[in-house]
């Protein structure tokens, strides 16, 4: 395992752990690959992680190891570039524009127009991400403390045009040999970035749902225009007042609730399908699906110690078609105050009836769910 020193620590004893200060630094892991090359054989390379994906397809290229390279696992991660090869495959995609540097937005929204999302080329769970109004707006921005991630990002920055987004869909899928061999498709709860700060998740759409099909036809031509071969995939689409437009895909399971909400939905477990396709084994696709709807409700998390939290049996005494709560924080807990998509106390998986009974059941999540803060005299947070 190649990993930065503070994830050290999550591997248990026989696992030889080599760190690197920064895990897409590709000398850096390169070398250390040389290293591990010459006391062993390096059959794959796996990669879980969103920043890394380049830095391991590169790996793959460089030293001859199968799997997927560079040219995809770039295309697959860098921003630019995938919206670059979907936009040339004649696919719907919001105009974007390259900003190598936060200084030089301004000239690229006066191509697109005002409003702008800017983000890095490389990056997941809406970190760094930010809505940009106008030229005034942009000027405070730039001062701001919150815009530091952007400005000193290490990587360019990609701008695109902002729309206004009636539903956004994400849809999970394997895909084996060149052909898409399962494929999941997810209604979120609210758009992701609309929604932050508050519960998140989402709903499976049944696969006779109007929206399922142009989304698995979607999903099936970006896989083509980036070029994978073997993978798992999670793919965001915007549904516009004008039609669908591709948002993002990335070569690894959804983060959130996802992986679980289709492993209860379909019983397709998508991590193990992720190991054998990184392996260049065939993937493990036995559907078992279920008749009712699955939903996964993220619970948001809050700046500050953590005083009074709900319980995994407060949901289950309190709602109907709770499946399961997988709760990561607890009381006496300190929550940092970055934003981004993932930042929640835990998960609550229900089952619902039918689509319609969906969003009785999130109400039900959010009346149960209890969270109290308090200010820490250390971090400064507030309470809330």
């Amino acid at each position: 395992m190649i990993t930065e020193p503070a994830h050290a620590r999550h591997y248990p004893t026989g696992v030889d752990v080599f760190t690197v200060e920064s895990i897409d630094d590709f000398t850096a892991v390169r070398d250390t690959t040389l290293a591990i090359l010459e006391q062993r054989r390096v059959d794959a390379v796996l990669c879980p992680t969103e920043l890394g994906i380049a830095v391991c397809g590169l790996l793959r290229s460089y030293f001859g190891i199968p799997g997927m390279g560079f040219d995809a696992a770039n295309a697959f991660s860098n921003k630019f570039v995938m919206k670059q090869r979907i936009a040339g495959a004649g696919l719907p995609v919001t105009p974007f524009r390259l900003v190598p540097r936060l200084a030089g937005l301004p000239a690229a929204a006066q191509d697109l127009g005002w409003p702008v999302v800017v983000k890095p080329c490389f990056g997941g769970g809406t970190m760094d991400v930010a809505v940009i109004r106008s030229a005034a707006d942009f000027a405070r921005f730039y001062g701001a403390p919150e815009s530091v991630g952007l400005r000193d990002a290490g990587c360019p920055l990609i701008a695109e045009k902002f729309v206004s987004i009636e539903a956004e869909y994400h849809c999970d899928g394997i895909v084996d040999e060149g052909t898409t061999k399962f494929a999941s498709v997810s209604k979120y709860l609210s758009p992701v970035l609309r929604g932050l700060g508050g519960v998140g998740g989402s709903s499976h759409l049944a696969a006779t749902a109007p929206d399922a099909a142009a989304i698995h036809r979607i999903h099936r031509d970006v896989v083509q225009a980036l070029g994978m071969r073997s993978g798992v995939t999670h793919l965001e689409v915007f549904k516009t007042a004008s039609g669908f437009l591709v948002g993002e895909i990335a070569c690894r399971p959804g983060g959130g609730g996802i992986v679980k909400s289709v492993a209860l939905q379909y019983g397709v477990d998508l991590w193990h399908a992720f190991v054998e396709t990184s392996l260049g084994l065939p993937p493990t696709i036995d559907i078992d699906a279920r008749d009712d709807t699955v939903i996964n409700v993220m619970l948001p998390a809050r700046p500050g110690r953590i005083l009074q939290l709900s319980a995994a049996e407060d949901f289950a005494a309190a709602l109907p078609g709770v499946l399961d709560t997988a709760m990561v924080l607890k009381p006496g807990d300190l929550v940092d105050d970055v934003s981004h998509s993932m930042k929640i106390t835990g998960t609550v998986f229900l089952a619902a009836p039918s689509v319609h009974d969906v969003d009785d059941l999130v109400r039900g999540v959010c009346d149960t769910y209890v969270l109290h803060t308090e200010p820490d005299a250390a971090s400064g947070l507030q309470r809330r």
